[in-house]
C-alpha cells in the first residue's frame, strides 16, 4: 500500500465480528483491516454523494424497462442523446421477451448524474433505475 496507514481501535456487537469474518472468509480478503477499508470506501463515496456535491465523479446507472412500451426506446435514446456529454457507454441487454436491461457509464457531476437518473425514471415504462458511483 503507498499510504501510510494509521491504526485505530474499532467496537462491534460480536454479531457484527462474526459476520464480517465471514465476510472476509467468503470474499477472500487478506483481513479484517482490508475489508473495513474497502466498506470505508464505499461509506466516504456515499456520504460526498448524497451530500449533493457537484464533484466528479464515475459511476453506472441500469435501468430495467418494459420494452412493449409504445415510444419508450425513442424516449430513452432522447435523453441519452440530450445528456450524451456525461455518458460514456451503454449497453442494452435482452432480460426476457418482455424486459430489458440498459447500462449507462457516467462521468460527471454529481447533480448532472441525479438530473439523468430522475428523467429516466419519469419515462413510461422504466421499471427500475439504480444508481452507483465510485470515487476515483
Amino acid at each position: 500500500m503507498s499510504e501510510d496507514l494509521d491504526r485505530i481501535s474499532l467496537t462491534l456487537p460480536s454479531s457484527m465480528v462474526d459476520r464480517l469474518d465471514s465476510i472476509v472468509d467468503d470474499w477472500e480478503y487478506a483481513s479484517r483491516s482490508e475489508a473495513i477499508r474497502d466498506s470505508l470506501r464505499d461509506f466516504f463515496a456515499t456520504y460526498e454523494w448524497e451530500s449533493g456535491d457537484e464533484q466528479h465523479h464515475h459511476g453506472t446507472i441500469v435501468i430495467v424497462h418494459d420494452h412493449h412500451v409504445s415510444g419508450i426506446a425513442d424516449e430513452l435514446q432522447t435523453v441519452q442523446h440530450e445528456m450524451a456529454d456525461i455518458i460514456t457507454s451503454v449497453q442494452h441487454i435482452h432480460l426476457s421477451h418482455d424486459t430489458c436491461m440498459e447500462t449507462l457509464v457516467v462521468e460527471g457531476a454529481g447533480g448532472t448524474i441525479t438530473e439523468l437518473a430522475n428523467r429516466l425514471r419519469a419515462i413510461g415504462g422504466v421499471q427500475q433505475v439504480k444508481v452507483v458511483v465510485v470515487d476515483e
